[in-house]
């Protein structure tokens, strides 16, 4: 079972350009919301990062939301207000949900970059399913449980192709 080391980190989603996913043969990305696309208690992302994602669509890259919130009508109103496909509860790092984002998109794994900011769910999940692993800061500092998940994510906190 592959270990879910990132391939790459980034500060922030707007580091990854569609340059950088073109030379990987990158066609579609699995994006998560919270704590990679902004705070869990925002409604939307920064305008930063909005112009990023319509910057990709316009390049011709596909945008999928996958999600492990439980709450459908977050995830629900925010794929909608971008006009993306999307699933909640995807129980990352499961392999059901990521093989319904790929009959989705049409895409195979080895042409969707997994952006997310968590070692355990975003990356193992991209690991294990053959898709590339893309690790983002988390948006999400300010939550109670931050630093242990940072300590329990560190030994796997850098990158390995």
């Amino acid at each position: 079972m592959p270990l879910p080391f990132p391939q790459v980190m980034f500060p922030d989603v707007t580091f990854i350009s569609p340059a950088f996913l073109r030379e990987r043969g990158v066609r579609g990305l699995l994006l998560d919301i919270d704590g990679t696309l902004m705070q869990t208690r925002d409604a939307l992302p920064r305008p930063e990062v909005l112009a990023w994602m319509e910057r990709l669509r316009r390049e011709g890259f596909f945008l999928y939301i996958l999600s492990n919130n439980k709450h459908e009508r977050r995830v629900r109103a925010f794929a909608e207000a971008m006009a993306l496909p999307w699933q909640y509860l995807a129980r990352k790092p499961l392999k059901k949900g990521f093989s319904r984002a790929f009959a989705q998109m049409g895409l195979s794994p080895a042409e969707l970059a997994v952006v997310g900011d968590q070692i355990f769910t975003d990356m193992w999940g991209a690991r294990r399913c053959g898709c590339h692993a893309l690790l983002v800061e988390s948006t999400d500092t300010y939550l109670w449980y931050f630093p242990l998940r940072r300590l329990l994510e560190l030994p796997f906190r850098r990158e390995k192709p």
